[in-house]
């Protein structure tokens, strides 16, 4: 999977953040996942292969569909049973095809992405049963409401969606491509045009000693 995933350093190097994979050079099987992925890739850019499967809320297809998969299933045993610089939650592979999941896909999800992401998880990685949902329907859910406006802003993708009877409506949605990521470097750059930007820490400080006062 490693040795798949470097093959497309070239063209998906800087596509994502949340979900990185990093092949080294050494031999079959070495690979990190997620920031220590990146750590590696700036400590020793040669040696490192960045592959992102995961771009703005879908699968990156600017890689080639056997790096693609590689990647992802990659990042998901690892997210599972560890490995590549992440702990796990604590199940061993072969407790996998006993498992079953819940995949929660964004709002908006391309359906051709929510079958091959279905078809990872029942067939490569062998899981038992899995419950697809858009994260709408499970944000309310997790709430005990039937019906709500959901506001969601991710790092590079925000929506609102408007949900009834635990169904998303397809009439009653925006979808932004743009999220918190992109509010950081905004704000940056207001900084720096006011030439506070050097003064940030400055400032964080003063206002956390007059709470800390005000609160006293």
């Amino acid at each position: 999977n490693a040795a798949e995933a470097a093959e497309a350093a070239a063209e998906a190097r800087g596509e994502g953040r949340a979900a990185g994979l990093g092949a080294g050079d050494g031999g079959e099987g070495r690979f990190l996942v997620g920031e220590a992925a990146e750590a590696a890739a700036r400590a020793d850019p040669s040696g490192w292969a960045l592959c992102y499967p995961f771009r703005r809320g879908g699968l990156c297809r600017r890689s080639s569909p056997g790096v693609l998969r590689a990647a992802v299933v990659t990042l998901l045993e690892s997210a599972l049973c560890g490995g590549g610089g992440v702990a796990g939650v604590g199940l061993a592979p072969s407790q996998l095809h006993g498992c079953c999941a819940v995949l929660a896909l964004p709002d908006g999800f391309a359906r051709c992405d929510g079958s091959a992401l279905l078809q990872l998880l029942l067939v490569e990685m062998g899981m038992r049963a899995c419950l697809v949902a858009e994260e709408a329907t499970l944000a309310c859910l997790a709430l005990g409401l039937s019906s709500a406006c959901v506001v969601r802003l991710g790092a590079s993708r925000g929506a609102v969606v408007c949900v009834d009877e635990l169904i998303p409506m397809p009439g009653c949605s925006t979808r932004l491509q743009y999220g918190g990521d992109d509010a950081d470097a905004l704000l940056a750059a207001l900084l720096r045009r006011h030439g506070l930007h050097d003064r940030l820490a400055e400032l964080a400080a003063e206002a956390e000693a007059e709470a800390g006062g005000a609160g006293g």
